[in-house]
């Protein structure tokens, strides 16, 4: 009887260590490959192997390792930041027709005609000036000409 609680209890205690190690590989990988699904199996394998210490059954085990896994997937791809649908900093656009002070006109933005207007109110632009796209509200594009971008800013 003694002997089978002693096998017992060195197959819950390899169980625990091969949990550690999966856990260890599984956020080695996680931060190699940056992929906060491979973290969240490695953590998961950790929790999972300090519950191995008491837990006997490998099933339960097994349970405690997936609903760990799927729970800190969902938290950690939450905490990833996504991808801006902002405009980008360095867009340029042409314009195509001119843009009067305190006006719309249009812009040649990515290939598509935008309704722009100047971000300084008092600023006529020329068709053929190149633009910087400093922003967004709806549909019209808020731009500034090169010359205010490539002047030095007063503090």
């Amino acid at each position: 009887m003694d002997s089978n609680v002693d096998i017992m209890q060195l197959l819950s205690a390899n169980r625990t260590y091969a949990w550690l190690l999966g856990g260890l590989i599984f956020l080695g990988l996680g931060m190699v490959v940056g992929e906060p699904v491979v973290a969240a199996l490695g953590l998961a394998s950790l929790i999972t192997a300090i519950a191995a210490i008491t837990v006997k059954s490998f099933m339960i085990e097994l349970i405690i390792w997936a609903v760990l896994s799927v729970c800190l997937v969902v938290v950690l791809r939450g905490l990833v930041p996504k991808r801006s649908l902002d405009l980008s900093p360095d867009a340029t656009a042409t314009v195509s027709e001119s843009i009067p002070s305190g006006g719309i006109g249009l812009v040649s933005y990515e290939g598509a005609l935008w309704k722009a207007r100047c971000q300084v109110s008092d600023v006529k632009i020329e068709p053929g000036a190149t633009v910087h796209v400093v922003g967004r509200q709806g549909l019209t594009l808020i731009v500034l000409p090169e010359s205010f971008v490539d002047e030095p800013v007063d503090s």
